[in-house]
């Protein structure tokens, strides 16, 4: 597929890996060419992210579907008629993506599910979120109480149902919302594999059978990058299963 061909203000996935670590990003395209793509620029409680030299980046495009990748990719932040944009500079034409990336495998692993919270706010964080504004009458002490709560992760009992490259199912008996986000282990061979999720999907659960309350579809903003392995390994042993 041509670059240029994708519409304006469509989503775009970038895959960043980066030492130990596989980020998942998204954003919308702004401007493309055939060698070159502009998105709306990537921001994390105000800063924007910094691609480095060393970063292994490709792009996803989902057409229907049908999935495109552009590997190499080389990125950076640049101004586009006045506001700040990320850009990516591509050195092939792109292919068809492999769908059995996207493949989900069963777990079923219990896993401890946390997160971060500011005192007072429904929303839940993978990461330390940022301190609100100081409010009128806040003495220090409460600043440096209200801080000292922000960093501490909270903790929950659940069940990781299933993973793909991309997503994760889990059950849990906490109540989240779309766009709260989590992190967590998953086991295997290779070890604890560290990920970050936010919530895309939420099921109540009504069967009273189930320990419980709800499931959630997840997709990964960051994992280990032996994950992809695990589950090619799982994969495999699927298969063989299947042709005996």
């Amino acid at each position: 597929m041509l670059l240029e061909k994708i519409p304006l203000g469509r989503t775009l996935e970038i895959f960043v890996e980066r030492d130990e670590y596989r980020y998942r990003l998204v954003s919308k395209v702004e401007d493309t060419n055939s060698q070159r793509v502009c998105v709306s620029a990537i921001a994390s409680n105000g800063r924007f992210f910094m691609f480095q030299p060393t970063d292994k980046i490709r792009l996803i495009y989902r057409d229907q579907e049908v999935m495109w990748e552009w590997t190499n990719v080389k990125a950076g932040l640049a101004k586009l008629d006045g506001d700040p944009v990320h850009y990516f500079m591509i050195t092939d034409p792109g292919k068809s993506f492999n769908r059995r990336n996207a493949y989900r495998v069963r777990l079923l692993e219990d896993s401890m599910f946390g997160y971060y919270a500011i005192p007072g706010k429904p929303e839940k964080y993978a990461d330390v979120p940022s301190l609100p504004p100081e409010e009128e009458g806040r003495s220090e002490q409460d600043e440096q109480e209200l801080l000292e709560a922000v960093r501490q992760p909270h903790m929950v009992k659940g069940l990781i149902k299933d993973v793909s490259e991309n997503g994760v199912g889990i059950y849990c008996n906490i109540r989240l919302e779309l766009d709260d986000s989590l992190f967590f282990d998953i086991p295997s061979p290779y070890g604890n594999l560290s990920v970050k999720a936010l919530v895309v999907r939420k099921v109540p659960m009504q069967d009273y059978a189930n320990r419980y309350d709800y499931y959630y579809g997840c997709v990964l903003l960051r994992s280990d990058r032996r994950l992809l392995r695990y589950i090619f390994d799982l994969q495999r042993e699927l298969i063989k299963k299947q042709r005996m």
